[in-house]
């Protein structure tokens, strides 16, 4: 049975760091600590700790190519919309898709959110949020150089609808 994982990322980076990140291969799930997962599993609390490594594995699996490769076929098959404003350097990207596989396809929106932070620099900053069709509850992710984490802050929501504003030009693959 499909259901529904929607994925939107507002975030602040500029123009040369962004075409980086599109560039660049997908980092792994794995690469993160299993310990970094902890937030994901609080949002989850149906899922075991036990579940996680098998997740990342599987996520890992569908992961390839570089972070616009993976967007391209999102945009492809399911909905994907990308915007930028170039003048404030205001990032959206929204997806949703249909998912069988629960805990690893939390895994891999978290991945894919997570690895935008590994090309922010400065002041840059960024909010990725994750949604479910079989709970409907969210999981925030905080995104700043070099940096991701799961947060409850509803200050991460505000600025979230700053950038949104912001952000009114569809942005090419």
């Amino acid at each position: 049975m499909s259901e529904t994982v929607m994925l939107a990322v507002s975030a602040v980076i500029a123009e040369p760091r962004l075409r980086e990140f599109l560039e660049s291969p997908v980092k792994p799930a794995a690469d993160w600590p299993e310990r970094d997962w902890a937030g994901l599993l609080a949002a989850m609390p149906d899922q075991s700790r036990d579940e996680l490594p098998g997740a990342i594995a599987e996520c890992d699996g569908w992961l390839g190519g570089d972070y616009a490769a993976v967007l391209r076929e999102l945009q492809d098959e399911d909905e994907l919309t990308l915007r930028y404003d170039k003048a404030t350097g205001s990032l959206v990207l929204d997806f949703a898709g249909r998912v069988d596989f629960r805990l690893p396809s939390l895994v891999w929106a978290c991945t894919i959110a997570r690895g935008l932070a590994g090309y922010m620099d400065g002041e840059d900053r960024g909010v990725a949020t994750v949604t479910t069709d079989w709970n409907g509850d969210e999981i925030v992710l905080r995104l700043t150089p070099g940096r991701s984490e799961f947060r409850r802050d509803p200050e991460a929501r505000a600025e979230e609808i700053d950038i949104r504003a912001a952000a009114e030009e569809d942005w090419p693959l």
